[in-house]
């Protein structure tokens, strides 16, 4: 059983095709493990044990006759609770929504269906993906540790072996952070190029929805499945993904201004990657888009006037119902003018066309994940080693932010491990619907670090190994 659940997505669908397993020998491999790390780690707040069940034998009854749907025939898959999948709850880990149940999949839902994946549950998030802590949920790593947000609960699913892979949803960095913090591949998608009809917004112009995957292919099987225009969604419209040129790459851009403040275990690790880039005969050159704290307000500005403006019929008829953070955000987009997000927009495409500028002379720009490895829930400030003392939230997103606001495709890729066995990542950013070859780099990179494609699962609590 547990040797079914470190198969990658890829493997257990290779698996299914070749009649070496069947799809309920996932299905049961991974509810397995629910059923042993959910006390521990708070990941999935609905699962569709009977449905997926069902949906596997139809899937061994198609695969027996010869038939199979698509390139994820039969393979277990988790999505984060904001997207809607017909007949299962969509509650936002909110009380504003508690008893809301879909009546259609979601666009992204129904190409995953149609390409083979079982839908096995809903993954936690924070509430209305309005955060970084995704609470009650935890680390797989170390319990004590969050496993960032909003996508939380996915991150740790993945992670801990629930599921295959994962959906998560991206506004400020919320598919990277994660996927940064668990360890896992987690790719924001250029803007657009994939459909958020049927996904509770958290901020239209924002919006992403992503792959969370425990290797870069798995996360490449998914995307390519995922892509596509969709009347219902004017943003996607001019969905498409570039097939890749494969050139080398000869040339990566560094984004200086992330490099401070940081742990000195992740600095060590980048600086590491760096080197071996520059070893390998890449030339590494440093660009700068603009001051952190300045990309960190702008989305901020745009992101609080649209969640406020989705949530306002809401906050007029119950505000009680909401948490007091979000409560608290929410209450804060309602006071911001006009002007604020007009002036916030233009910011914004001045870093859209800095960072063009800037790919137009490298292939690919590199910058930290995240400055820390997974911080501990309780602790709401971080503090750095040269005295430095930001804001925890604010700081995760602060590496991830810029593409959340350009549009631009990124993907966080693990690359070592702290001392105290966290995962550390590196995040990779590519031009527009180049979403591929931001995967390719992202396999480079991890190609250089050294990193084992199929890590062990983290040990379960309290056991010797999962």
């Amino acid at each position: 059983m547990t040797a079914v659940s470190r198969l990658s997505l890829t493997e257990a669908a290779s698996e299914v095709r070749s009649g070496r397993l069947s799809s309920r020998d996932l299905v049961e491999a991974c509810l397995r493990r629910i059923e042993q790390w959910e006390p521990h780690i708070a990941a999935l707040p609905f699962v569709m044990a009977e449905e997926a069940h069902a949906e596997a034998a139809a899937c061994d009854a198609e695969a027996a006759a010869g038939s199979l749907r698509g390139p994820l025939h039969g393979v277990p898959i988790v999505v984060k609770d904001l997207i809607d999948v017909a007949g299962a709850p969509t509650e936002a880990n909110s009380c504003v929504l508690a008893g809301n149940v879909a009546t259609r999949d979601a666009t992204v839902i129904s190409r995953l269906r149609d390409a083979g994946a079982i839908i096995l549950a809903k993954s936690n998030t924070h509430e209305f993906a309005y955060g970084a802590l995704t609470p009650p949920t935890r680390n797989p790593w170390n319990t004590d540790r969050m496993p960032g947000g909003s996508s939380g609960g996915s991150g740790a699913a993945v992670a801990a072996g629930e599921a295959y892979g994962a959906l998560g949803t991206d506004s400020a960095g919320s598919v990277r952070e994660p996927s940064a913090l668990c360890g896992l591949t987690g790719l924001k998608p250029t803007y657009g190029n994939v459909s958020c009809r049927g996904v509770i917004p958290l901020a239209w112009s924002l919006d992403t929805v992503g792959p969370m995957t425990r290797t870069i292919g798995d996360s490449r099987a998914l995307i390519r499945v995922m892509v596509g225009p969709d009347a219902s969604d004017p943003a996607s419209v001019g969905a498409g993904l570039r097939p890749p040129s494969g050139r080398p790459v000869r040339k990566v851009a560094l984004l200086r201004e992330y490099m401070a403040p940081m742990h000195p275990e992740v600095g060590s690790m980048v600086g590491s990657i760096l080197d071996r880039l520059s070893d390998a005969g890449i030339e590494v050159v440093e660009a700068e888009v603009a001051d952190p704290a300045e990309v960190v307000a702008t989305i901020f500005v745009i992101l609080a006037a649209e969640a406020s403006a989705y949530h306002r019929r809401r906050l007029d008829e119950y505000p009680e119902r909401y948490g007091d953070d979000v409560l608290a955000y929410l209450d804060l987009g309602m006071r911001l003018q006009a002007v604020d997000y007009v002036d916030a927009q233009r910011i914004r495409a001045a870093y859209r066309d800095r960072l063009e500028r800037i790919l137009g002379d490298a292939d690919l720009v590199v910058a930290p994940s995240h400055h820390v490895t997974a911080p501990l829930p309780e602790v709401e400030e971080l503090v750095f080693e040269d005295g430095t003392v930001l804001p925890r939230d604010l700081t995760l997103i602060r590496p991830l932010s810029l593409c959340s606001l350009t549009g631009h495709p990124a993907a966080s890729v693990p690359v070592g491990w702290s001392l105290d066995g966290l995962p550390i990542g590196m995040q990779i950013i590519g031009r527009p619907h180049t979403d591929l070859e931001v995967l390719d780099g992202c396999r480079m990179v991890q190609e250089l670090a050294g990193w084992t494609p199929r890590h062990p699962h983290p040990p379960l609590p309290g056991a010797p190994s999962a």
